[in-house]
């Protein structure tokens, strides 16, 4: 069943008037209640929903067949405010209907109960107000031992037979043991009328799941698509997990939080979907340059987990996956250390950018004709004042060769002094003998001042 025909079914069903019972079955955490509270709070947006009232159960822990009456009494709202906890306001509207026809019925005029008649009102009047009603029972199978599964859906008939209600479950079918089953299934049979079951694709759930408010959000649906996830209450997590980080990286190269959006999701399908991704500890060692390995006929271990890091993008961690990584593991980020690793990878961007300038200076050289060489020339001066930074001593020395092959020779020397007037990387970078890419350079000059203290 497609989002749109399980939508559409939904809505159906809130509309209505008539007693009627839905079952909306999937996987743990495939997100059947975030779903329900998502088309439920459209439905009240767009004023279509066909009963006044609402109350939502979840029947994890729940004792007894009183306990779950109570609730339903303890949790019902106008249908407007339906996907709002009940809360004491709500549940003494509730009260105050139940005392008036209580006074009413018994003719007892102004007459107010007192707090321990309140109690006595609510366990013997008040589950017989509960009619003409939408009810959810989420959690079926996690209810108490003590309950079985035919009184809870002999109440779920009771309601609508004789209640006019219209009730929808919630449940994991496959969390059901051998005994609960059987019985479950074939009781269900009598007593719903319709069953959907919720198993939306990676697409769907992530567009059910990602609030498109966030600036993140397109970036953060195309990583769980690529990673497979169909988990909503996964997605969820990480969404969480990249609003914080939204929160903290967003005054850096926007290329940063776009990698954090990538790791965070990568991390977090580790984290809470462990029987489907690889593990934490497998991806803090990956490499995908290893599979030169496997090129070479040596077999690598986990090929699956391999393939789908490669197929994500994934290369390795490094300080700002490594912040991430730890923060999504014990579940908050360390502050100071995932500033300084953003910082860190700030300047390596601006590394490379600069580096990609200078790159264009080459290209433009490579294919000029020579009535532009003054232009490209230009260029190559202009590269080394505003990039010297980034630019390798092999890199360099090379540049300088043509400007003076190409009769520009008389600002070598200023071009020069420029250059090591910007690089402060110590004085091992001026050790052209022991630096691999110095080693190719045809300038040999002493090492400055500033690089021997």
């Amino acid at each position: 069943m497609t989002i749109k025909s399980f939508a559409d079914e939904i809505s159906r069903f809130l509309a209505g008037t008539g007693g009627e019972v839905l079952c909306i079955t999937g996987r743990w955490g495939v997100g059947k209640t975030f779903a329900w509270n998502k088309y439920l709070g459209e439905g009240c947006v767009s004023k279509s929903i066909g009963l006044k009232s609402y109350a939502y159960v979840s029947l994890f822990g729940q004792g007894s067949l009183d306990d779950i009456r109570q609730s339903i009494f303890e949790n019902t709202l106008e249908s407007s405010k339906a996907g709002s906890p009940a809360d004491f306001e709500s549940v003494k509207a509730s009260l105050d209907t139940i005392r008036n026809k209580w006074r009413s019925a018994f003719n007892i005029g102004k007459y107010i109960p007192n707090v321990s008649e309140y109690t006595s009102i609510v366990g013997k009047l008040g589950f017989l107000s509960v009619k003409d009603q939408i009810i959810c029972f989420d959690d079926l199978e996690r209810a108490s031992s003590g309950l079985r599964i035919r009184d809870i859906l002999g109440l779920v008939s009771f309601l609508k037979e004789q209640r006019n209600c219209r009730v929808v479950i919630l449940l994991n079918d496959e969390r059901l043991d051998d005994q609960d089953g059987p019985e479950f299934r074939a009781q269900l049979e009598k007593v719903a009328d319709t069953v959907l079951r919720f198993a939306p694709t990676p697409e769907e759930a992530a567009t059910i799941g990602v609030e498109v408010a966030n600036g993140f959000s397109e970036r953060l649906k195309e990583c769980c698509v690529n990673l497979g996830i169909g988990n909503i209450r996964t997605i969820k997590k990480i969404e969480k997990f990249c609003i914080r980080l939204s929160e903290e990286l967003g005054g850096y190269d926007p290329r940063i939080m776009d990698q954090a959006v990538q790791s965070a999701a990568l991390f977090g399908f580790s984290k809470f979907q462990p029987d489907s991704a690889p593990p934490l500890d497998y991806i803090r060692s990956f490499n995908r340059f290893e599979d030169i390995l496997a090129d070479a006929g040596v077999e690598l271990p986990h090929q699956e987990w391999r393939d789908l890091l490669v197929g994500y993008g994934f290369g390795a961690v490094d300080e700002l996956d490594v912040a991430i990584l730890e923060g999504i593991d014990r579940g908050h980020f360390d502050i100071e250390a995932l500033k300084s690793s953003a910082k860190i990878l700030a300047q390596r961007w601006a590394l490379q950018d600069h580096d990609a300038s200078f790159t264009k200076a080459w290209d433009a050289y490579h294919g000029s004709f020579d009535d532009d060489m003054d232009e490209v020339l230009d260029g190559f001066e202009s590269a080394i004042r505003t990039n010297a930074v980034a630019i390798t001593p092999s890199n360099f020395s090379s540049t300088i060769s043509i400007l003076k092959e190409l009769g520009r020779g008389g600002k070598a020397d200023e071009l020069i002094k420029a250059y090591i007037s910007t690089r402060t990387d110590g004085r091992d970078f001026w050790d052209l003998e022991e630096n691999t890419f110095g080693r190719e350079s045809k300038i040999r000059t002493s090492a400055p001042h500033s690089a021997k203290s």
